[in-house]
């Protein structure tokens, strides 16, 4: 996979379990299912919710 898509496998793990977080609202228990994390863990992953460099950009709209 590294050759192939440029990247790790576990950097493809990581996106993933961000994109879930971000998508179930940091649902802890659905993260810590279904990537087989403790609950430490996701924690990790969850508190990068609130970072303001990973916020979703807003668009604007011009009236």
């Amino acid at each position: 996979m590294n050759k192939v898509l440029g990247f790790h496998a576990q950097e493809l793990r990581e996106d993933r379990i961000l994109d879930e977080i971000r998508a179930s609202a940091g649902d802890l228990r659905r993260v810590c299912d279904m990537f087989g994390l403790t609950v430490n863990g996701a924690l990790r992953y969850i508190k990068t919710l609130g970072h303001p460099n990973l916020q979703e950009p807003t668009q604007s709209t011009s009236t």
